[in-house]
């Protein structure tokens, strides 16, 4: 049925490609004779086409359309015959279904250009114009159609159409576009539009209908908290409180703030994030930037979540006088929170950040025993999860879970950033580079380590914490195996770079399908 589909799809793409074909040429043709084609009112072709706007230099817009058609009747016609790749060379290579889709998503751009220039610039209407761009629109759905029937898995999950739709954009046109500019001005863009989506009623409903999927199967209840859905977004994202209010209608059933520190800190020296496609991975060297805690109690207090939120609180980046001196610093951070009215349902102890000025200073059964037995006189009642290293050996981890154990500590994370530079799963292209770079790496290097972790938490502890997966989740299934492997919930923000807000979504949807399959 698949084959059946796509099929279809690949021949009406050459039909309606060849109609495009027709359309634009009719436009040369008569453009060369020097006439105006056949149009009655309310049409007014020949203002339309004598405008400015219907030329590229000397050159008619209308040979430019019968080049696009041609080349996707081409396309079509390859995808028809079932020629899936077009290789250029013996490194260049093209999926024809993807190639289809980027040309035909310039179609639409291009197309709601004109159409825009018409309406408002030269306020008149083609009817050639409208139906090339009736054309091209048909063309871009078709080519989304196929995308979409490709997608589907071998265990017969298909996503829904208009989030497939939105990952198709964000994969081959949005991400392209954000990866050529600064990673750190693109997530401090991204922060500023996700405020003011969640500012609004008006804009916050469209981004739900976009993103959100929910169901009762994928309620969780754990240490007294409700979660609507378990898949979180990490800390390291929203370290200013800046988006709460739009991340329960992209998807997400939980969400922590920070990390928060109990003075403000401006962040590590520039630049703090980079890329490293090749390994699917960022690189992080932030350093526990924020606006420090007195400030987020300030902007939360009257903050009303209509998801679980958390508050991830770390010590100080700065050299301390003493293990003491650090200690209380991170004490008072929770002494801040806990005084305050503020609704937030958990917390997190980032023990484990490998880019602050002193290490990773509570990574020893030692340290972190003092620093616990500190954190039980405060006799807190929200759950407290600790964000665990994922470079130590298992014996040291396993320390530092006995450790743990005794104390008032809810749950632990899997994982924070690996700063092994020998790790396989890094690209030699990418190893390269971080090897004379300050920061260290989130993604799928992280993975492998995270999900090791998570099920060797779960045999050796069975139900003493509550086990939060986090580390390399890029697509549903890796999600589902987190939880496979004894995770309680799962957080990701890399993933969501790399893919698209419509992943969050798409997990959801995925762990229903799973469900109902059982």
């Amino acid at each position: 049925m698949k084959g059946l589909f796509l099929t279809l799809t690949s021949l009406l793409i050459v039909i309606v490609a060849f109609l495009g074909i027709w359309d634009a040429g009719f436009l040369t043709y008569n453009e060369v004779r020097g006439i105006v084609p056949p149009c009655r009112p309310p049409f007014a072709c020949g203002q339309v086409l004598d405008s400015p706007w219907s030329h590229v230099g000397p050159i008619p817009l209308s040979a430019v359309g019968m080049l696009y058609y041609g080349a996707v009747f081409i396309l079509g016609i390859l995808y028809f015959c079932e020629q899936s790749t077009i290789r250029l060379s013996k490194n260049v290579v093209f999926h024809t279904k993807t190639l289809l889709f980027l040309l035909t998503s310039c179609g639409l751009l291009f197309s709601v250009y004109l159409v825009s220039i018409m309406a408002f610039v030269i306020q008149a209407w083609c009817l050639y114009c409208l139906f090339s761009a009736a054309l091209s629109s048909s063309l871009f759905l078709l080519s989304a159609c196929g995308q979409f029937i490709a997608s589907k898995k071998p265990d017969g999950f298909v996503p829904s159409f208009h989030r497939a739709l939105f990952t198709l954009f964000y994969t081959w046109i949005a991400k392209p576009l954000f990866f050529l500019f600064d990673p750190e001005a693109v997530h401090d863009t991204m922060t500023m539009v996700g405020k003011m989506l969640g500012s609004s009623l008006l804009t916050r409903l469209p981004t739900r209908w976009l993103f959100h999927f929910s169901h009762p199967q994928l309620v969780r209840r754990i240490d007294g908290i409700v979660f609507p859905n378990p898949v979180g977004l990490s800390a390291g994202f929203d370290y200013d409180a800046n988006v709460t209010s739009i991340l329960p209608e992209v998807g997400f059933g939980f969400a922590t703030i920070g990390t928060v520190t109990n003075e403000p800190y401006e962040g590590n020296t520039p630049p703090r994030l980079g890329r490293y496609p090749k390994s699917q991975a960022l690189l992080v060297n932030k350093g526990f930037k924020n606006i420090g805690i007195r400030e987020i109690v300030k902007k939360i207090e009257h903050m009303k979540f209509s998801i679980p939120v958390g508050i991830s609180i770390g010590s100080t980046n700065k050299i301390h006088a003493s293990l003491k001196d650090q200690i209380e610093d991170v004490m008072e951070s929770f002494r801040i929170v806990e005084r305050s009215s503020a609704s937030h349902a958990y917390y997190e102890l980032n023990i484990s950040c490998p880019n602050t000025k002193g290490g990773q200073p509570f990574t020893t059964p030692d340290r972190l025993e003092k620093l616990l037995v500190y954190l039980d006189t405060l006799k807190i009642q929200r759950p407290v999860y600790i964000k665990m290293p994922i470079d130590l050996s298992d014996k040291e981890t396993l320390s530092l879970l006995k450790t743990a154990k005794p104390h008032v500590i809810a749950g632990v994370i899997f994982g924070n950033l690996t700063k092994d530079k020998t790790n396989p799963d890094v690209h030699p292209h990418d190893r390269q580079a971080w090897k004379i770079s300050n920061g260290n790496l989130s993604g799928k290097p992280t993975m492998k380590r995270s999900n090791h972790f998570i099920e060797l938490t779960k045999k050796t502890f069975a139900s003493r914490f509550t086990i939060i997966g986090t580390g390399g989740i890029f697509a549903p299934q890796d999600a589902a195996l987190k939880l496979s492997l004894g995770a309680d919930l799962v957080q990701l923000i890399t993933g969501m770079i790399y893919q698209g807000p419509g992943l969050i979504g798409g997990i959801n949807e995925y762990l229903v399908h799973q469900k109902k399959k059982e």
